[in-house]
């Protein structure tokens, strides 16, 4: 692990780069390969992930076994969290898991959810969603 464990902003920002491009990005499983068939998100031919994957590779990827450490597995929930609570502002509860509205919706809509989380995180300094801050809803 890295000498210092990332913060939920950097877990957001790392799986947000992740998926940046629309063919980086999948539905329906965590991470896919090349040919399209799910793998494990920290698999070395993994190409796409979903919001939810792509968090979780980010941890593995600050990780120096499979054994996660815990201060890194509580920023990636964090940044989970963080990330739900987006999708629910964004969506007026309609979806009340980024996995759900991943699956649900499109690339781009996802992303925004990624952009807002991560600003929101910024400017509140808690790393906690700021109610108000949240742009314009989504289609589901």
């Amino acid at each position: 692990m890295t000498a210092t464990a990332p913060t939920p902003r950097d877990i957001l920002v790392e799986a947000r780069t992740l998926i940046a491009r629309p063919e980086a990005w999948t539905q329906g499983a965590a991470a896919r390969d090349a040919e399209g068939e799910p793998v494990g998100v920290e698999h070395q031919d993994a190409v796409s992930w979903c919001a939810t994957g792509a968090l979780n590779c980010a941890m593995y990827r600050h990780a120096d076994s499979p054994d996660v450490p815990l201060p890194l597995q509580r920023a990636r929930d964090r940044a989970g969290k963080i990330l739900t609570d987006t999708v629910r502002a964004l969506t007026l509860g309609h979806y009340t898991e980024a996995t759900t509205y991943n699956d649900q919706t499109n690339h781009h809509c996802i992303v925004h959810a990624f952009d807002i989380a991560i600003a929101d995180t910024g400017r509140s300094g808690s790393g906690r969603p700021r109610d108000g801050a949240r742009g314009k809803r989504h289609a589901r």
